[in-house]
């Protein structure tokens, strides 16, 4: 059920057009569709964000060994979160990894090597009462720029950069 939901949800959602859209569509069926998307090469995302550094052309640096970002989707809505990866501080050779949890449980744990979309499923079990989810990224090797390229002076310490946060989901009608 859950993956016809999200194929379901997937299918129904318009383009990404807006900086921060959050519709919930209504069909004829009993299901109601999530989609909501975050821009976070945006002064404001349209969510709640902590531990980023401001934003760039490209995004959103994390600072840090952990960042936070709030949702909102339905209560008891199963939902997918893509986040797309524009850059990690790792190189190539070694993938940027990180643990997701949401609302204090772990969901996921995450290898990439950037610039690409990677997608976490959040049960309905993990969203809070009124839909809420907060999403903790625990990263494993975050680092300062200069590990990997000693020229660099940066003194923060960066795990990925962020363009965009994608919700996907569905609830049944009661």
């Amino acid at each position: 059920m859950y993956a016809l939901g999200m194929a379901l949800a997937l299918c129904c959602c318009s383009s990404k057009e807006d900086k921060a859209s959050s519709d919930g569509f209504e069909s004829e069926s009993k299901v109601n569709h999530i989609y909501s998307y975050y821009d976070l090469r945006e002064e404001n995302p349209g969510c709640d964000i902590y531990g980023f550094c401001s934003k760039e052309d490209f995004g959103r640096w994390s600072n840090g060994d952990t960042v936070i970002v709030d949702l909102m989707a339905a209560p008891m809505a199963e939902i997918t979160v893509r986040l797309d990866v524009d850059r990690v501080i790792t190189p190539e050779s070694e993938p940027f990894e990180f643990d997701v949890e949401v609302n204090g449980a772990r969901v996921s744990h995450i290898a990439t090597n950037g610039n690409n979309s990677v997608y976490v499923n959040v049960p309905k079990e993990n969203l809070g009462a009124d839909g809420s989810a907060r999403l903790i990224f625990i990263f494993k090797n975050a680092a300062k720029p200069g590990k990997y390229n000693p020229e660099n002076p940066d003194p923060r310490k960066l795990g990925f950069a962020l363009s965009g946060i994608t919700v996907y989901g569905y609830s049944l009608k009661k």
